[in-house]
């Protein structure tokens, strides 16, 4: 009877072996268009990538303020904007957030270039933060306003888009409110321009300045 060819163990027949490298190499390639040439692993960061690449326009989503004044993160007073979004209630991240707001402000203040920065703090949950919670949120962290100004949408649709457009990510929970992602939105003429962690306070205030000496 026929034997079959020996082979050295662990080896496969070079047809079936160069078939699996031809779709090794593909996924390989498919995985670095996917993710800016391996640089970027996950989708928050491929985001934050894609902004620094090509700058996200706004639409001219219209917000509220604590005063009742109305305005747009596209055509804001300065010339540039960071901006947040947060809820009153939260016992978490978004102590930590202003936390860092607070000491930008202070950084932005000696450094000359606040009347430049507009730090805006946006709700995700209008239904709860009226004027009074809103600006017992400024008040909590010392802002100074107007220049940092705390704000909700006119609309809960574009509410809805906007944080769809930006990837904020924000689940109902019973016991905290809501269990939602965090970053810092640097605006420039109307465009996202960066994405920030929100611990990396350096990084934003080098982000801004950078941006300024342009």
């Amino acid at each position: 009877p026929h034997q079959p060819e020996a082979r050295a163990p662990g080896l496969m027949p070079w047809p079936s072996g160069i078939a699996t490298i031809v779709v090794v190499v593909a996924g390989i390639a498919g995985l670095a268009a996917g993710t800016h040439g391996g640089s970027v692993w996950t989708a928050e960061a491929a985001r934050r990538q894609a902004v620094l690449d090509d700058p996200l326009a706004l639409p001219e989503y219209t917000l509220e303020d604590t005063r009742g004044e109305t305005f747009t993160l596209t055509a804001g007073e300065r010339e540039l904007t960071v901006v947040d979004f947060v809820f009153t209630q939260c016992p978490t991240v978004c102590l930590s957030m202003g936390a860092q707001f607070r000491l930008l402000q202070s950084e932005l203040v000696g450094a000359g270039l606040f009347a430049r920065v507009q730090l805006v703090s946006v709700t995700f949950d209008p239904d709860n933060d009226d004027a009074v919670a809103l600006a017992g949120y400024l008040s909590r962290f010392g802002a100074i306003e107007p220049d940092w100004r705390a704000a909700k949408f006119t609309d809960d649709q574009a509410l809805r888009a906007a944080m769809e457009q930006l990837g904020v990510i924000a689940i109902p929970q019973p016991d905290v409110g809501f269990v939602h992602n965090a970053a810092f939105y640097l605006i420039d003429n109307g465009e996202v321009v960066a994405i920030i962690d929100v611990d990396d306070r350096r990084g934003l205030m080098a982000a801004i300045e950078q941006r300024l000496a342009r």
